[in-house]
């Protein structure tokens, strides 16, 4: 237990806390003493110059320039220091001494003008004592020990100089009970305040402690989140590679069912993985939009060319149609390519439809992209909660998910201005969209177009980097099962050497290597084609333009590989071996 937590059960009625605190709570009120006094102390100098313009009009000549010297050379300066010393370096638990010092000072400023008014045969009444008594508790905020001390010590040296002055008994009695009646209703009012102050202080402190424990709760959170998506992810792309290079040999008819379903159990169990992972990562904070500029129609090329394969397997005629080039908008080009995709695949999975969309257009300053098909609808009762977390749109479908893939999009399209719905006819179509605003168009180099899967050409030399013996075995026997020549190695310096003798490999290669990561490695080759697999979900999944980069999560998608490896092969020329 902290030792807010502790002082909250103790109480303070002492205005005290446990020194660790209490040392803490002086601090901040000195410094906040410090900053009230400015104001304080410049009024002061305007009232009391106010009140020696009273002494010049309203006493006697002689007793006016006594009264004067003592307000214009010992009073003022004294508060003008003060004023002076608020705004220099001194450390503010001295600031706070002189600070009393001066209210003291005041006091008996004002002491010293009524003894010398009542020797010159002009009393004057101890109002002006009630006025500084209010000024110190009320006005500068004094502590409470401290104004109650000084306050005291201000009305026995009046009381004393009335009488040292001749004040007879019973007025002197009168005016000693009234002054301290006063005192100690000011005294009960400071208590009060510097009780609501400590207070104040001590639900500042339970509050910063419970930020505290949410940031660390938080970092826990998202540690597990980073350890759990790899610790998961190592394992099902060992499983998803041995199954993908087992289903291409020759089986008996009995055990080819068995290895279709277990492809499939594993797809199902991935997908539903990165949602629950993706879902976790928004939560708690982990996503962080950067918007750019993007011309439309790459974006949904590049989805075009990383789906079109998985339609096929769909039965699907997936069309992209035709977008002007000069439609941009601003958003996160890996968060809006997440949303394009949970949007696709929702579609493609789902929708029972035979026909799939892609389209943007521009409406009242906003860029709107829809993925709209063909199929079975949704029922107007559904659509309203389709976005929610764990939503399906059929819950009595058999099909596999969570129902986070839309509630994902909702997620990511309120991080970045963007809006996002559905309209649906049931048994003739759906469309769902997302907007975001317009951008003005980037310049574009007509020397970078956007990679196309549909292009052929030779397939280029692959330089395979993953420490992970049993990844990098069956990752080579995929690639070499799709034709292409395969370099693999286990480290980084084996992968520089390697890429001396294949200068213009396609550069393939993990995240986390021995030497350096595969970041520094791609660096290494600035601007040539590659592509960047990782367990790591913080790396945003897509292609990275500045950087002719291609990021891949594991456990990898055969299909998706496949495309990322025609699209990199395609975005620059290369020399086949």
């Amino acid at each position: 237990m902290t030792d807010a937590a502790i002082q909250q059960q103790l109480g303070f009625r002492r205005l005290r806390f446990l020194p660790g605190l209490e040392r803490d709570y002086l601090a901040t009120r000195d410094q906040a003493l410090r900053i009230r006094a400015r104001p304080v102390t410049a009024s002061a100098l305007l009232l009391l110059l106010a009140y020696a313009g009273l002494d010049l009009a309203m006493l006697p000549p002689e007793l006016a320039r006594q009264t004067l010297a003592v307000r214009l050379l010992f009073a003022i300066p004294m508060i003008a220091l003060v004023w002076a010393l608020s705004y220099s370096p001194l450390p503010a638990r001295r600031f706070v001494h002189c600070y009393g010092a001066a209210y003291l000072a005041g006091g008996l400023s004002v002491v010293a003008i009524i003894g010398l008014a009542r020797q010159g045969g002009f009393p004057l009444p101890y109002d002006g004592i009630l006025l500084i008594l209010m000024f110190g508790y009320f006005v500068m905020g004094l502590p409470f020990r401290t104004v109650s001390i000084l306050s005291l010590l201000i009305i026995l040296a009046y009381l004393a100089t009335e009488a040292f002055t001749g004040m007879d008994g019973e007025p002197l009695i009168f005016n000693g009970f009234f002054l301290l009646t006063a005192n100690i209703i000011g005294m009960v009012g400071s208590w009060l305040s510097e009780y609501r102050q400590r207070a104040h202080f001590l639900d500042r402190q339970l509050l910063e402690q419970a930020r505290r424990q949410a940031e660390q709760e938080s970092a826990r959170n998202a540690h597990l989140i980073t350890v759990a998506s790899h610790d998961l992810r190592q394992p099902l792309n060992v499983i998803g590679l041995m199954l993908d290079n087992l289903s291409t040999t020759h089986l008996p008819a009995t055990v080819t069912p068995m290895i279709d379903r277990l492809k499939t159990t594993v797809t199902h169990f991935n997908s539903m993985l990165t949602s629950v992972l993706d879902i976790s990562r928004i939560q708690e904070g982990m996503v962080t939009p950067e918007p750019t500029p993007l011309r439309a129609r790459p974006v949904l090329q590049q989805l075009y060319d990383l789906c079109l394969d998985n339609a096929a397997e769909h039965g699907v005629t997936l069309e992209l149609v035709p977008v002007a080039q000069e439609l941009c908008l601003q958003a996160d080009p890996q968060l809006l390519h997440r949303i394009l995709h949970n949007l696709l695949t929702n579609a493609l999975a789902h929708s029972q439809a035979t026909r799939v969309q892609l389209s943007a257009e521009r409406q009242s300053g906003r860029v709107y992209l829809a993925v709209t098909d063909n199929g079975q609808g949704i029922p107007p009762h559904q659509q309203e909660s389709l976005f929610e977390p764990f939503t399906r749109g059929d819950p009595d479908s058999s099909a596999a998910g969570l129902g986070l893939g839309l509630a994902i999009v909702r997620a990511l399209c309120e991080q970045m201005a963007g809006q996002c719905g559905v309209e649906s006819r049931p048994g003739e179509m759906t469309r769902f969209w997302v907007s975001f605003p317009a951008a003005t168009m980037p310049q574009v180099a007509a020397s970078e177009p956007l990679p196309n899967s549909s292009q052929e050409g030779p397939l280029p030399t692959i330089l395979l980097v993953e420490d992970h013996p049993e990844t990098r075995r069956w990752m080579q026997l995929t690639l070499q099962r799709w034709g292409y020549p395969v370099q693999a190695t286990a480290d980084a310096e084996e992968a520089l050497r390697t890429l001396d003798q294949y200068p213009d490999a396609l550069l393939v290669t993990d995240m986390h290597l021995r030497g350096a990561s595969g970041l520094e490695l791609i660096q290494r080759r600035t601007r040539k084609p590659a592509i960047l697999i990782t367990a790591d979900t913080q790396l945003p999944q897509g292609y990275d333009e500045s950087r002719n980069l291609w990021t891949l999560h594991k456990p990898v998608s055969p299909l998706r590989l496949r495309t990322m490896l025609r699209q990199a092969a395609r975005s620059q020329p290369v020399t086949s071996d």
